[in-house]
């Protein structure tokens, strides 16, 4: 079993990842020295920079080259021994990137509602999956690679709450079977996702996901509206996994944790590229009312209604970013501490609660700032033609809103009071 090497995004069928013990950093692999608030915001600009070029030419592979040079995608790294300050960083950059593109957001946001999970993942009294998870994101960075996530069923079966079943194998296992949709399918290196091993448990994986003969990535699923989340379907034929492509397994306390700070980081940084899409809406409405001038030959940003109108609009994209950050930094706490189960299932309701209040509000801003501006938004370029077909997918990406709803809505119609909630 080895390590993947500086060639595993063109090689990816030949190495393998090994989460065992991590070895001593040698002198070529050095701990990443954070760089400025200034150099990072320099790196985010050019990112977007190349994302809005690729776009125009609709080939999007300059843009993750450029991404990839940067610090960006290994911005946990600066937060493994204190993850304060984690999802506000991983916020700014999926809301530069919601801004021009929400279908792009979704695929960079796979890759950071992973490497979140994993660097907060609170482990007590299990060095072997603390040294495993250790070397995991050690690979991740030094390499720059790209992790996409999904879950696994077995042809013809029914999924089960924590994926399907896989086989053991001599001291590896094998997977046969496809998988869920998932985003940033043709750019990832790395497949991490959960099976249940022979029906009874469920197991987390972490694979080479390029060039990979026993893995199979699918057409593209959204081929219009969301082309460039590039969501596919991916299966596995005859694939197998050796024992150091495991994280972790079992009906465990270390299993349920990470499967539910998972879905609550994916909940809590969807939000980001979304109201980023929203903060795009009201910069475009605010040059067209600075540009336009009504029948006084004033702006009509200079007008009481306007204030009033995009007031209102902020102030909802306001209070929606403030719940995104406090339902990030509900999540970050739990790394620092032995979180009972409540505390983590109190901190995924509100990641819940942020990812509803951003899907919504994204879309009634979108929809008002293009009702502001009229027809021009469908002339060709106008950045809020995209982004108003790739919004609507805002209550869809995640937990959809109705069960989002139906959850609270069982939470609070039980026999407590509900003005005794300390929330």
């Amino acid at each position: 079993m080895v390590s993947i090497g500086p060639g595993a995004r063109e090689t990816g069928s030949k190495k393998r990842l090994s989460t065992g013990a991590p070895r001593q950093a040698s002198s070529g692999t050095p701990r990443l020295t954070k760089p400025s608030a200034k150099a990072l915001d320099a790196e985010l600009a050019r990112v977007v920079t190349a994302l809005e070029e690729g776009i125009a030419r609709r080939d999007l592979s300059a843009f993750y080259q450029t991404f990839r040079a940067t610090h960006l995608p290994s911005i946990v790294e600066f937060y493994t021994r204190d993850p304060r300050g984690l999802a506000r960083a991983c916020f700014k950059i999926l809301h530069s990137i919601g801004s021009v593109s929400p279908a792009a957001g979704v695929a960079i946001e796979n890759h950071y509602y992973v490497l979140t999970t994993l660097t907060t993942l609170p482990i007590r009294d299990n060095p072997e999956l603390a040294a495993r998870r250790q070397a995991l994101l050690r690979t991740v960075v030094r390499e720059r690679l790209l992790v996409a996530n999904t879950s696994f069923r077995v042809h013809g079966d029914k999924v089960a709450s924590y994926g399907s079943q896989a086989r053991r194998e001599g001291d590896g296992y094998r997977v046969d079977g496809a998988g869920a949709f998932m985003s940033l399918a043709g750019e990832g290196d790395l497949l991490f996702f959960v099976v249940a091993v022979d029906g009874t448990e469920p197991a987390y994986f972490l694979t080479p996901l390029r060039n990979n003969p026993s893995i199979e990535i699918g057409p593209l699923v959204f081929p219009q509206a969301m082309v460039d989340s590039d969501t596919r379907r991916i299966a596995m034929h005859d694939h197998y996994l050796a024992a150091g492509d495991l994280l972790v397994k079992g009906k465990n306390e270390e299993t349920s944790r990470l499967t539910s700070l998972q879905f609550g980081w994916h909940q809590a940084l969807l939000p980001a590229l979304f109201l980023g899409a929203a903060a795009r809406a009201i910069e475009e409405a605010r040059k067209f009312l600075r540009a336009v001038k009504g029948p006084n030959d004033r702006p009509l940003a200079e007008l009481d209604g306007t204030w009033t109108d995009v007031g209102r609009m902020v102030i909802r994209y306001r209070a929606a970013c403030a719940i995104a950050h406090q339902a990030g930094e509900r999540l970050e706490m739990l790394a620092r501490r032995d979180p009972k189960p409540s505390e983590i299932a109190d901190a995924v309701d509100l990641a819940c609660a942020a990812k509803r209040t951003a899907a919504q509000t994204a879309e009634e801003i979108v929809a008002e700032a293009r009702r502001i501006i009229g027809p021009r938004v469908f002339t060709g370029g106008h950045p809020l033609e995209r982004i108003s077909a790739e919004v609507v997918f805002a209550p869809l990406v995640g937990e959809p809103l109705a069960v989002i709803d139906r959850r609270y809505g069982r939470l609070v119609l039980g026999e407590n009071d509900f003005t005794a909630r300390r929330w």
